[in-house]
């Protein structure tokens, strides 16, 4: 019988988004302190490995949570998490056009089949540090859901929401969406 692997999705902490600065794409000071947060709330789970998008504001919050974690666990950065759009028409991205988001969307698809499959044995706890419309994309995919809905659903800089996925090979439950119990309201932010 296979097992079952437990993602806890973060979605990264709120980042310089000012294309013409330095600091575009590092985390805010805010962000830093999302970031701690969400490590300390990880702090107790067993978990095995992180796996982080490669973009600067993901590959921060998942070393900040690292920092916060009781165990040493490996950190895998990874192209596939990166943040895209994988359908038109985007009603903020007038412009993308409908082969972007099919490049996006077989990349996303991609990374769907690499992480979310049962293991062998077991539960195995990861940490999957993304983007709120990649995150959104897998929960949409998770739920058996018209993907073109991930566009309606909102998600917290900084949140969790974890998916369970298995025994059955293909079968996915999501068992908390954009918990943001380890936030104050004040630190709640969404772009």
């Amino acid at each position: 019988e296979m097992g079952t692997r437990i993602l806890y999705l973060v979605r990264h902490g709120h980042y310089h988004m000012e294309t013409d600065r330095a600091q575009y794409g590092k985390l805010t000071a805010l962000g830093r302190r999302q970031a701690r947060r969400v490590g300390r709330r990880l702090a107790s789970i067993d978990l095995r490995v992180m796996h982080h998008s490669d973009m600067l504001r993901a590959a921060e919050t998942a070393e900040i949570i690292a920092g916060e974690l009781s165990t040493a666990i490996p950190l895998k950065p990874s192209k596939l998490l990166r943040e895209g759009v994988p359908t038109v028409p985007c009603p903020w991205l007038p412009d993308l056009t409908r082969a972007e988001a099919q490049q996006h969307r077989a990349r996303m698809d991609a990374a769907y089949d690499r992480y979310f499959k049962p293991p062998r044995h077991g539960q195995r706890r990861e940490v999957v540090v993304a983007h709120a419309h990649i995150i959104r994309y897998f929960v949409s995919r998770a739920m058996g859901d018209y993907v073109i809905k991930w566009a309606r659903i909102s998600l917290t800089q900084a949140s969790l929401t974890v998916i369970a996925v298995g025994p059955v090979p293909g079968r996915a439950m999501l068992t908390s969406f954009n918990d943001v119990g380890h936030l104050s309201p004040e630190m709640c932010t969404f772009l």
